[in-house]
């Protein structure tokens, strides 16, 4: 395959990173993850996760629609299944035209009901007229059936088989969305009681021959999009769903704000009432997310390949990865100024350390600068006590990689993020993130002209993965009402542990986690919630209790995407305490609180100053 030609399948392969990109082909390339089997029982399920992490793909895999396609099309395979997915994605635009208008809270929950009954009773029609064009032996539903499901939505007209069901639940959805613009001037339509039709028609479908015994599984995409009290209304049908159906759930994480039900006494309880799946977690732990993604990437990848060399092919070799020791040699940390202290050693010194390597040296070096002591004395403590100075170097030899190649003028890579498990951290459980990573380094490999088979250069993968923080850096600012904010926190923070890896001074080694002192649940927070919901920062549960309170702090960190373009590390380390007004500070007053929050550690005016090349796009804003 040419490279033109592999580039287009390259893109066509990993360039809809969405499912509703997509399309039809959603189900050509499903990977069930680990987690898959769990859900397919009578349970109701919440799954928790940020945008990326599959919760779309899922859930669709869970809709009759998916199941037929992953079943071989075969309507044989996908009745031995006990179950039926109906899937509905929120739709913010419908959602938000429930509210307002002079109309009390109780109106509108009541209209709300109404139109979820409308929608989900939709679905579940359509599928079963789907169902009768696969076998056209299915049973139909009585005419008294069609009657009380008819009347349970409130229909005006008589309602006796089901074609009229079919015609009539279509006329009363698109009725019922022309009237919701001028229910607040009194046109009230008749309205259903909330879960009541979902009940009756699934009660009555389960009764037919063809779906005996099975259970409609409710496929609820992007609850987050729900107002409060629309979560309730939801909520309840979870809390009393009955025999014949169930709730699946997709929820950004901090997205489902209520768990509350319409009775003010009553909430959802985990695991009494559903049980959740936090995705990342899920996939994280034990090298779940590792498996799952090697068969997402390396089956698309091998598509590229010549069908006699497929078996050559892995994605852990391709994606090349490169030791502590061999990225400090391509930093040239050999030509770094603090190595030039060795030249001025006595010989009998140099002989007893001529087996240390260059990054273990570069390490003595930094060391006795920023402690001011000399270079020989630190060089004799380690010829004293070789142990004690291995574990040391040990401790601080990654951090030592931030410190190479750093400051105003210094051109190219300061700092190498290459390797598939190094791609798998940064990803953080984000299959998408992870696909964007993949994507753009092997478009690189492929327009330089290198055969898919030879190993990507560490250059190549690293400056992917600038380019894809960068990119979900910039997108940032049209994902939430908040996002320029949102942009702006990422910004500092980005600049804070650059600076605080880069720095010569006697700092803690990698920190680049931050806790909010002083404040009981920073969740309470609008840009927390925000920021977390949207992935630009993950949540870290504290293993210290909080005195105030009595609880455990959250920490926080950066999204590891982002780590490559602010060159930090992206291993959860050590973190920074900030107040909640340095945190709005960082946003609002960026120079001098990022300044301030500095002056706390031992950095030099100097280090402040200096920014990653790449990080030059944003330097008047730094400076501003």
């Amino acid at each position: 395959m040419k490279n033109k030609d592999q580039l287009k399948r390259l893109n066509e392969l990993f360039g809809s990173y969405r499912a509703e990109w997509l399309k039809g082909r959603v189900f050509d390339y499903f990977t069930e993850p680990s987690y898959f089997v769990e859900l397919k029982d009578n349970r109701p399920c919440v799954l928790q996760g940020g945008r990326g992490t599959g919760k779309t793909t899922v859930l669709k895999g869970l809709s009759y629609q998916g199941q037929y396609a992953l079943q071989n099309n075969s309507i044989t395979e996908f009745d031995s299944l006990d179950f039926i997915g109906i899937y509905h994605r929120v739709n913010t635009n419908h959602v938000r035209a429930f509210k307002d208008g002079g109309l009390g809270l109780d109106v509108w929950q009541k209209i709300f009901g109404h139109y979820f009954n409308l929608i989900i009773c939709r679905e579940i029609i359509q599928f079963m007229n789907w169902h009768k064009q696969q076998c056209s032996n299915d049973a139909e539903l009585s005419s008294t059936a069609c009657h009380i499901i008819a009347q349970s939505l409130r229909f005006t007209n008589d309602c006796r088989s089901f074609s009229a069901l079919l015609d009539g639940i279509e006329e009363k959805m698109y009725e019922f969305q022309s009237q919701i613009n001028n229910i607040a001037d009194g046109d009230i339509p008749a309205l259903s009681m909330s879960g009541d039709p979902i009940k009756i028609l699934t009660e009555k479908a389960v009764s037919l021959p063809q779906f005996s015994n099975k259970m409609f599984y409710l496929l609820i995409d992007e609850y987050e999009n729900l107002e409060d009290y629309q979560q309730m209304v939801v909520n309840t049908l979870i809390k009393h769903n009955s025999e014949d159906y169930t709730f699946k759930i997709g929820v950004r994480e901090l997205g489902w704000r209520i768990k509350q039900t319409l009775n003010p006494q009553e909430s959802l309880i985990d695991p009494a009432d559903y049980v959740l799946f936090d995705i990342t977690k899920k996939l994280t732990e034990e090298s779940r997310f590792d498996d799952f993604a090697k068969e997402v990437c390396q089956k698309r990848i091998q598509e590229l390949i010549d069908e006699d060399k497929k078996g050559e092919f892995t994605i852990e070799k391709s994606l090349q990865s490169i030791s502590m020791e061999e990225e400090a040699v391509l930093l040239k940390v050999n030509d770094s100024k603090l190595m030039k202290g060795y030249s001025a050693l006595p010989e009998i010194l140099l002989k007893q350390i001529e087996d240390l390597t260059p990054l273990n040296k570069f390490y003595l070096a930094h060391w006795a600068q920023s402690h001011n002591i000399s270079l020989e004395e630190m060089v004799n403590r380690y010829i004293k006590n070789p142990t004690k100075s291995k574990s040391d170097y040990s401790n601080y030899k990654y951090s030592m990689l931030f410190k190479i190649r750093k400051g105003r003028g210094m051109v190219g890579i300061q700092k190498y993020y290459a390797g598939w498990q190094i791609f798998i951290l940064l990803a953080h459980g984000n299959i998408r993130y992870l696909m964007e990573l993949v994507y753009r380094t092997y478009e690189k490999h492929i327009n330089e002209e290198n055969d898919l088979l030879s190993p990507i250069s560490p250059s190549n993968q690293t400056i992917a993965a600038q380019e894809i923080g960068l990119k979900n850096l910039m997108e940032l600012e049209g994902l939430s009402n908040n996002g320029a904010q949102l942009t702006k926190l990422l910004l500092g923070f980005g600049k804070i542990f650059n600076v605080l890896a880069c720095s010569d001074g006697r700092i803690r080694p990698e920190v680049n986690q931050f806790c909010i002192k002083g404040v009981q649940n920073s969740e309470r927070l609008p840009i927390i919630t925000d920021a977390v919901m949207n992935l630009a920062l993950i949540r870290i549960p504290g293993n210290k209790l909080n005195d105030e309170a009595n609880t455990r702090e959250t920490m926080y960190m950066l999204h590891p995407i982002y780590a490559p373009y602010f060159v930090y590390s992206h291993r959860k380390k050590r973190k920074l305490d900030v107040t909640e007004q340095e945190l709005m500070e960082i946003i609002q007053n960026k120079k001098e609180t990022i300044k301030g929050i500095l002056s706390r550690c031992d950095v030099s005016e100097q280090d402040y100053k200096s920014l990653p090349e790449q990080l030059t796009l944003f330097e008047n804003y730094y400076n501003a």
